[in-house]
């Protein structure tokens, strides 16, 4: 019933008419009194032609919320607006001694209607009040006492058309908690509020440089300091993602080498590869000791041609590139580590034909080439389904990201014959496939988990805690949200990520090392922690040993 209670103001916003606002309002009335005033409320809203408000509220308190969209737009618009106002601050105050506010501040909207409700003489010690403290107005001018009675009909914020990703925001601001640049540069809602002024501007034409520089300072603190991880989403009452808008902006920018290089890129990602590991392996021998946090280059992949319980998995372009760390000490990396995990618990590793080339398709989505990142998961995901037999053979991802965004892919729109395959992160594939196998005893060392975006986003959090508290003796689960470093703008854009984790160290409660899904999130989280954090499958594998009695064959279905 909370829920229900607590869905009603996005209801609404989700409802609206692009360019039309929320408009939220709480009055209070006598307890013994307020079934009379609910009715007498709703009646209100009715004649004024709000037929699709709501109301709710705190009835213990004689509080009630009421909800409806209003376009300023219009001048009749905002005209009867301002009938209803006027109507509304009679109903309260006249007919049922009521108050305009309840639990909310009073506001521009009330302003106007203060001495109504208290009177002259209470209004005008309310100002010598006012002035004592604050003679030269300096402190929310007009906000409280405002003797303009059409105040609040003025200064109107206009919510105009910007882009359907994000015209039903409703600017409440719930998404700001998860914003990895929320302290460096713009939040979600800040991003919309910014980029609607721009469409306003260019709208009306009315004041270019103001637009001009708007525009330039978006290009930064909107478009390239966002991290388009989506995490926004998980908390907006309307489910917007402001990545989304961000990557259409990205879209709209690339020029035509841009598009160039992307296209070359997409069809030779084996030979990016490649020279991604040439660049880490020549840049190593000059880096100074600070730049431990980056890795050595990955060693190519083996094909195995001897396969005793195959398991395909796919590496990422990520683990394909970079190895174990260069300032730890000499260890495999992502891929042999999972390879002897699988090996431990009689699996072989399979790869997909052609895995040196495959990519789920999210670097270039992220950039807004949302047709090449379609085609490359389109590659990826037929791969898949013929290296796993149609999807009899179980399918393992070492980095969430990228599993996120086949799933995705296999869930959308466009792909109705898209089968549906067994993909799995490490943590679910542990659970279902290794742990009958292995033994797990606990690492004498206290671990830090971070918990991706895409992990928060696909409810693999807890299969991830589950399967790290396995392995360890103490678990620790440091605050941090998104990482910010959002596949490369961890190199590119890394104020992001340092503003992001500011505090992380503060936050490890002693651990000694960290593990992640995400290979570049955990460069970052590396880069700003003082520890190193690698993959939960390199965890899974320190704390494992094959069982001592056999637990039996895989099951048919994956034979």
């Amino acid at each position: 019933l909370w829920n229900i209670r607590k869905g009603l103001f996005p209801s609404v916003g989700a409802m609206r008419e692009s360019g039309t606002t929320v408009i939220i309002e709480d009055v209070c009335f006598p307890v013994e009194r307020l079934a009379e005033a609910a009715s007498a409320l709703e009646e209100l809203l009715q004649t004024h032609g709000y037929m699709d408000a709501i109301v709710f509220g705190h009835a213990l308190e004689g509080n009630l919320h009421f909800v409806f969209k209003q376009d300023f737009n219009k001048a009749a618009e905002v005209r009867r607006y301002g009938d209803f106002m006027d109507a509304l601050t009679k109903l309260v105050v006249q007919r049922f001694d009521g108050a305009l506010k309840a639990e909310h501040g009073t506001g521009r909207n009330m302003a106007p209607f203060v001495q109504r409700e208290w009177g002259a003489e209470a209004y005008d010690l309310m100002k010598e009040i006012k002035e004592i403290f604050d003679p030269e107005n300096l402190l929310n001018p007009g906000v409280i006492l405002n003797p303009d009675p059409r105040a609040h009909l003025k200064d109107l914020k206009p919510l105009p058309v910007a882009h359907e990703a994000v015209d039903k925001c409703t600017e409440c601001g719930f998404c700001e908690r998860h914003c990895p640049s929320r302290d460096l540069t713009l939040t979600p809602r800040q991003r919309i509020a910014v980029y609607r002024e721009v469409k306003r501007l260019e709208k009306t034409g009315e004041n270019p440089r103001r637009l001009r520089d708007f525009a330039r300072a978006f290009s930064y603190a909107g478009e390239k300091t966002c991290a388009a991880d989506g995490l926004c989403s998980l908390s907006c009452p309307v489910g917007i993602d402001t990545g989304k808008l961000v990557k259409s902006l990205r879209a709209e920018n690339h020029s035509w080498a841009g598009r160039l290089a992307a296209a070359w890129a997409a069809r030779h990602m084996a030979g990016a590869a490649a020279a991604g590991r040439f660049v880490l392996g020549a840049a190593g021998k000059f880096l100074p000791s600070s730049f431990s946090w980056l890795p050595r280059p990955a060693k190519p992949l083996v094909r195995r041609t001897n396969m005793r319980d195959p398991v395909v998995y796919f590496p990422s372009c990520a683990s394909r590139v970079f190895g174990a760390y260069r300032g730890a000490s000499e260890s495999p990396d992502l891929i042999r580590r999972t390879e002897s995990l699988l090996d431990k618990a009689g699996y072989d590793a399979f790869y997909p034909e052609g895995a040196d080339g495959l990519c789920c398709g999210l670097a270039f989505a992220s950039k807004g080439f949302e047709s090449l990142a379609r085609e490359k998961a389109a590659e990826l995901a037929a791969a898949l389904e013929a290296a796993s037999a149609g999807g009899q053979l179980p399918i393992l991802f070492d980095t969430t990201p990228c599993l996120q965004r086949l799933r995705d892919f296999q869930n959308s729109a466009g792909n109705p014959g898209q089968k549906k395959l067994p993909l799995h992160d490490i943590a679910e594939f542990a659970r279902l496939y290794l742990k009958p196998r292995l033994h797990f005893s606990p690492v004498h060392e206290t671990a830090a988990l971070h918990l991706t975006c895409s992990s928060l986003k696909m409810g693999l959090d807890a299969a991830q805690k589950e399967a790290a508290g396995w392995c360890v003796e103490k678990l620790v689960l440091p605050e941090t949200g998104c990482c910010g470093v959002a596949g490369d703008k961890g190199f590119f854009v890394p104020e992001i990520s340092r503003s992001a984790l500011r505090g992380l160290k503060e936050k490890l409660g002693g651990a000694a090392n960290g593990y992640a899904t995400s290979r570049t999130c955990e460069m970052g989280l590396t880069r700003h922690s003082g520890i190193f954090y690698e993959s939960l499958a390199v965890l899974l594998d320190k704390a494992s040993s094959p069982a001592k009695s056999g637990s039996g064959k895989r099951k048919k279905q994956h034979a």
